[in-house]
């Protein structure tokens, strides 16, 4: 499973998803969604990607966790 792991980002910085909606013009409400922490995670765009290590400096890989489901024999 893929974890996104902006809400710790946030946390970090002391910012709220209402900030990071201001500061990389996502709408309030996709900004809250992307920062909610029990989001499974779904679909987004390479732009949504770019404004928010932009906005926060981090590099992809900072944002997004691979955590090995329970049961996968692989």
């Amino acid at each position: 499973m893929i974890r996104f792991r902006l809400s710790q980002i946030l946390s970090q910085r002391g910012w709220t998803p209402y900030r990071l909606s201001q500061v990389t013009g996502l709408t309030p409400p996709t900004a809250y969604r992307l920062a909610d922490p029990d989001m499974r995670f779904g679909r987004f765009t390479a732009d949504t990607l770019e404004r928010l290590c932009r906005a926060l400096d981090v590099q992809p890989g900072d944002l997004l966790e691979w955590v090995p489901e329970e049961g996968d024999s692989r």
